[in-house]
């Protein structure tokens, strides 16, 4: 059916203690902006939540009315499934209360913070817990993926830092979700998206960490890309916890710390993130030895390490992504690598190569939702572009690229992908955890409320 015009939306505006965002207001063009700067859509409304209320209340417009509900937290879906032309936007910055109780190590965080807000309160105690690799990326997103970051080898995906989660379910019920309550919800939420609910609140374990760790990156010219392929598969193989690091092909950005004249130059990036600095130093050497156009890892504080790629990802970014799990380096890929990084256009797109295993590993596959967690890497095309002209280039690269890594894709993580439709979930979850996750939801959505995401649709007959 059609969205319902703007005075039908009033009902929900007196019930909100929060605002409710029309076309008709001033704010409306700023409220909603996502990250992504390609992303031009426009909601029937948007409502900026302040209470667990106004979620159940905004939920049960939708339904009522028919209309589809996207959720907003940070707003960094690459595909833009925080917002829909026609939807309810239900915007959760509004609840972004960060509680740390340093004696516990626990942080309980609303569902609508963002990592800065969480990183800033847990260092202050000496403690953290594994976040986005931007530091503006949004909480509730990337733990209900399964969330990647610079501790993870360390400390494990941020769904295994998860104690407890309140869930505002379908039917408008606030549901803890925890090992002892609700628990097959709390197994679904940790890799399993939005499916299921909205998230309210995260309650994380925290561990000591820093305040001090090594970060930073080392550039190296183009040419070096085959042999530094090959020493970093040699790193990763034999790699500490205390080590994670990801390998990029990229144009060198015009920031203060690059040499002027290896500004907007291409070449491969080495980042670097170890919580222990002489651990770290030690891995990363063999590699830094090669020889670089200029070398910034250094010992820093790790908050600098969650802020380092911030400036490269500004809001309004205009992006398209693509990426896979890959099981092994072989020669093979990294000549196809190599071939796809020579083809990047220039400008602002890079080539990911992020390394996992570690603590990610040690955690059984069917103990969490998460699909891909044994794999020991993930390849991602990230294509950028200022100019509108220079879009279809960079998503052609995208796109070829993507293709030309198949033979060695094995699924993809959801956070770090376009849409997905069925058939790619199943080869990322896996069918037994895919046919898991559909009974789920039939139990808790059956009416796919929340599909707006990597939807999981849900099973015909629950079991």
């Amino acid at each position: 059916m059609n969205p319902p015009n703007t005075t039908a939306f009033e009902p929900l505006r007196r019930s909100l203690k929060g605002v409710l965002v029309t076309p008709d207001d001033a704010q409306y063009e700023e409220a909603r902006k996502v990250w992504n700067g390609d992303i031009d859509r426009r909601p029937a409304a948007i409502a900026q939540a302040r209470t667990v209320d106004d979620v159940r209340a905004a939920i049960a417009f939708a339904r009522e009315h028919g209309v589809k509900l996207a959720i907003k937290s940070g707003g960094h879906s690459l595909p833009g499934h925080c917002i829909a032309d026609g939807a309810l936007m239900l915007d959760m910055r509004g609840l972004n209360r960060v509680t740390v109780d340093p004696a516990k190590r626990t942080a309980v965080v609303q569902g609508g913070a963002i990592w800065s807000e969480v990183d800033g309160p847990a260092q202050a105690h000496g403690l953290a817990v594994t976040g986005g690799h931007v530091s503006h990326t949004g909480v509730a997103g990337l733990t209900l993926g399964g969330g990647i970051g610079h501790l993870m080898r360390k400390l494990g995906l941020v769904v295994d830092n998860l104690l407890a989660a309140e869930v505002v379910t379908a039917d408008g019920r606030v549901l803890r979700a925890s090992a002892t309550e609700n628990a097959d919800l709390f197994w679904g939420i940790r890799g399993g998206g939005g499916n299921f609910g909205v998230v309210t609140e995260f309650t994380f374990q925290l561990h000591p960490v820093g305040p001090m760790v090594l970060g930073g990156l080392a550039f190296f010219a183009p040419s070096k890309g085959p042999e530094l392929m090959k020493r970093w598969r040699e790193l990763c193989a034999n790699c500490p916890d205390e080590l994670t690091t990801i390998l990029v092909y990229l144009h060198a950005p015009p920031f203060d710390f690059v040499p002027a004249d290896v500004q907007l130059k291409p070449g491969w990036a080495l980042i670097a993130a170890g919580t222990d600095i002489a651990i770290a130093e030690k891995m990363v050497r063999p590699i830094r030895d090669m020889g670089t156009l200029f070398d910034v890892i250094q010992p820093m504080p790790y908050l600098a390490v969650q802020g380092m790629l911030d400036p490269a990802q500004p809001h309004g970014t205009k992006s398209y992504l693509k990426a896979s799990y890959v099981h092994e380096m072989s020669d093979a890929l990294i000549d196809t690598v190599q071939l796809r990084a020579l083809a990047m256009p220039p400008g602002t797109s890079a080539l990911f190569n992020l390394q996992m295993g570690g603590a990610v590993t040690r955690v059984a596959e069917d103990a969490t939702a998460v699909g891909g967690r044994m794999s020991p890497m993930q390849t991602m095309f990230l294509g950028s572009w200022p100019e509108d002209a220079q879009r279809a280039d960079v998503v052609d690269w995208v796109r070829s690229s993507s293709t030309a890594l198949e033979p060695f894709a094995h699924g993809a993580y959801v956070n770090l992908s376009d849409t997905q439709d069925e058939a790619a979930l199943k080869r990322t979850y896996g069918a037994a955890k895919f046919a898991k996750l559909q009974a789920l939801k039939a139990k808790y959505d059956p009416d796919n409320v929340f599909c707006l995401n990597q939807n999981i649709k849900p099973a015909a007959v629950p079991v």
